[in-house]
């Protein structure tokens, strides 16, 4: 599923917080990056593996993202139908089209590549750069972390500014890209974490406004 964008934020952060151990609080909400961590000098952009005809879709479902179902514009269901997602009667994903071969390692590739230009254009210039891309594989056998970490590190040799860290979302896996190091770990999420942090993220995102400068915790 393709969530919405300020709660794959939300999710990204605590995740980190709760299974990164480089992690040192706090993230506070920014733009371009998506976070600041000042006691790491870090900043942090979060992202969806999502190719072009993806973004229209992600930019509906910013639009009506919890809209009731019959708020919908008819257009909408001529073009999504079932793939159209409810959750106690509110719209809240698009389905993936089943019958189309999802190439993940492709939509990973192209959104490394256009965050990695907006890092050397506009981010906010911090010591440590970090990138958060949820991957959503069906399968999540069907990732090449490796190959996808050599991609990344060879597409960054000429640039000014990288991507010290890039975490890859898989579902019960996060794989930790250290370009420093030059390694990649695994963090397979314990029993039960997903469940927790899909609780907590969305908890956090509903339970006030969040405005650039607010802290994740303190």
């Amino acid at each position: 599923m393709a969530y919405e964008k300020l709660l794959n934020e939300i999710y990204a952060a605590v995740s980190l917080k709760y299974l990164w151990k480089e992690y040192r609080p706090y993230f506070i909400k920014s733009e371009s990056p998506d976070w600041i961590n000042e006691s790491m000098d870090l900043g942090l952009e979060v992202s969806q593996a999502l190719l072009p005809h993806d973004g229209q879709e992600e930019s509906f479902i910013e639009k009506y993202l919890g809209c009731l179902k019959e708020e919908l514009p008819p257009v909408a269901f001529e073009k999504y139908g079932e793939r159209l997602n409810f959750y106690n009667g509110r719209f809240w994903a698009i389905l993936p089209q089943q019958d189309v071969e999802q190439d993940y390692l492709s939509k990973a590739k192209y959104r490394f590549d256009r965050k990695l230009e907006k890092l050397n254009t506009n981010y906010v210039d911090k010591k440590y750069n970090g990138l958060y891309l949820f991957l959503h594989p069906s399968d999540e056998t069907d990732i090449d972390a490796e190959a996808l970490f050599a991609y990344m590190r060879q597409r960054q040799e000429k640039t000014e500014k990288y991507f010290d860290w890039v975490f890859l979302n898989c579902q019960k896996t996060i794989y930790v890209c250290d370009f420093a190091q030059n390694t990649i770990e695994p963090i397979v999420l314990p029993k039960n974490a997903e469940n927790f942090l899909n609780l907590e993220a969305e908890y956090l995102r509903y339970c006030h406004e969040w405005v650039d400068g607010m802290a994740l915790d303190t």
